[in-house]
């Protein structure tokens, strides 16, 4: 930190500074810690408005309104259910990153200028090229106005947390791990992928390990693919994604129903992912404690915890688990 900057920290009330922000921004969720410390989860939705002549949502609690750079949007909930709206499970959760950070961003009192130290930004690899570039375009002071209210905010360093690397550390944290002095592992189920790693008894990352494997939008394609046959109609993954997480097994609220074909297509997508982290991590098999599986799939999981005896675990709350273990 350079002298001029440290003497502005140090100008600034403590009640102005955040330390660190922690955001996990998923492929179906943006999670952060709010300022009051609660856990928020918004849908990863965006809809641009144009206040001339559409009435704009009103702020809930899973949804925030953002205006930055004269442009109005919002993130959550209400996009959802808008026609023209952008998810990060079609886009990218890093294509719309820039966007959808600001909805996390909030100060600890009532303040419109104030600076974070550190943000704190959970990826799927820190290694990954594009994931380091939109993450450090973060860097900086900037103007928005949040559910009404305008902000300066100044983000000093931006970090990237491997999202199981997270995981792994709130698991080994809170006893989740029964042999510690083993290899021991996370497979965290994503929207686009999930991805698998290994650490060593010391914490180490045994990155010849790291395994991509299918996420949840291969089990929506595979049921989107036969309802698409049974119906002649072709339905979009996210309508799939919603049936499932709501239980419903249905396409919106009376849409076609696909609960004769959940189960098998289940089956099939957790024998791929069983039958492909079996294979890539056969060397380090016969020393692997356990392996935690997080994300907001991972309650879908539970042939893979009943097959493997309980070595592969579903995590309690899977889905808080890795932001949970950012702040570690």
């Amino acid at each position: 930190m350079t002298p001029t900057r440290e003497l502005r920290k140090l100008s600034l009330p403590r009640s102005t500074i955040r330390e660190e922000v922690l955001v996990n921004p998923g492929n179906r969720y943006l999670e952060y810690i709010s300022a009051t410390g609660e856990m928020i989860r918004l849908p990863n939705v965006i809809r641009e408005f144009d206040p001339t002549w559409e009435d704009l949502p009103t702020p809930a609690r899973d949804t925030v309104i953002v205006e930055r750079n004269n442009v109005t949007y919002a993130v959550g909930n209400a996009a959802k259910h808008q026609s023209g709206s952008k998810s990060a499970f079609d886009k990218g959760k890093l294509n719309l990153l820039s966007t959808s950070i600001f909805a996390a961003l909030e100060p600890t009192c009532g303040c419109s200028s104030y600076r974070i130290e550190n943000l704190k930004i959970a990826v799927p690899d820190t290694r990954n090229s594009e994931a380091k570039a939109k993450c450090q375009d973060l860097v900086g002071t900037f103007e928005y106005i949040r559910n009404g209210e305008q902000f300066i905010v100044t983000i000093a360093k931006v970090t990237l947390i491997e999202e199981a690397t997270a995981a792994y550390t709130y698991g080994i944290t809170h006893g989740l791990y029964q042999w510690t002095d083993a290899i021991n592992g996370v497979i965290d189920f994503g929207g686009g992928t999930s991805s698998g790693r290994l650490y060593s008894a010391e914490g180490v990352n045994l990155r010849d390990a790291s395994i991509t494997l299918p996420g949840t939008n291969a089990l929506a394609q595979a049921i989107q693919a036969r309802l698409l046959k049974e119906t002649g109609i072709s339905v979009e993954l996210s309508q799939v994604m919603d049936g499932i997480e709501s239980g419903s097994y249905k396409i919106g609220r009376n849409g076609a129903s696909f609960l004769t074909h959940f189960a098998s297509c289940r089956e099939q997508w957790i024998d791929d992912i069983r039958s492909k982290a079996a294979a890539l991590w056969q060397p380090y098999l016969a020393d692997l404690g356990e392996v935690l599986l997080v994300g907001g799939s991972a309650s879908l999981a539970t042939s893979l915890e009943e097959r493997t005896k309980g070595r592969f675990k579903i995590a309690v709350n899977p889905q808080d688990t890795t932001i949970l273990g950012m702040a570690l």
